[in-house]
């Protein structure tokens, strides 16, 4: 497989690695009973499948992320368990979904959860795992993950749990992450310009 032009970008970015707070966390449930933006009763019944288990603060959060069968089932528990307008997890921060455009004013180090088309992607050196990531609106994000997070979620396979990543390099696929905005430090896949970088924590690829 040809190298991701922007390959030689990820050593760096992941020099910036994320909190070691966060280490095998992915920072699910807080005070989300005062959200204001939920998930609505009909997307909650369609991922009854998923199991749940007592958060933090005694309300029910979706307890085995592996289990959705899709990016879109997955960002519904996400929400749940981490509404965008509480703060929460291990950086006591709002999440911030990424589905289309990065927004301009996004501080760096912001916990996001981004969702995309997978247009290339290739194994890292190191262990971990590079993608070119293609948005809604037609951006372009690059997720990095670590080896380390890349031997967690594959421990927690062996484990019992569900496959996470099933085939994370084939291109048309859905990529969905939970991770750290690193600023517009990646490297586009053409080669010219830079685009947003995650410094992936979770990640999960399905067909949609």
């Amino acid at each position: 497989m040809r190298q991701l032009p922007l390959l030689r970008f990820a050593g760096a970015a992941l020099l910036l690695a994320v909190a070691p707070a966060a280490c095998g966390k992915l920072g699910l449930g807080g005070h989300s009973t005062y959200s204001k933006e939920l998930p609505s009763p009909q997307q909650l019944k369609a991922i009854r499948y998923m199991s749940q288990a007592p958060g933090p603060d005694g309300r029910k959060v979706f307890n085995h992320l592996e289990q959705a069968k899709s990016c879109r089932d997955l960002g519904i528990a996400m929400r749940w368990d981490r509404p965008p307008d509480v703060r929460a997890g291990p950086f006591d921060q709002k999440m911030v979904y990424v589905s289309s455009q990065v927004p301009a004013s996004l501080p760096k180090d912001s916990e996001v959860f981004v969702s995309g088309v997978i247009r290339r992607g290739q194994p890292l050196p190191s262990g971990g795992s590079v993608w070119s990531l293609r948005l809604k609106d037609g951006g372009e994000v690059q997720a990095v993950e670590s080896a380390q997070y890349t031997e967690k979620q594959e421990e927690a396979q062996q484990a019992g749990g569900k496959a996470t990543m099933i085939h994370p390099f084939t291109p048309g696929r859905m990529l969905c992450a939970y991770g750290v905005y690193q600023g517009d430090i990646g490297l586009a896949l053409s080669g010219d310009g830079h685009v947003p970088l995650v410094s992936v924590l979770f990640a999960m690829d399905r067909v949609r």
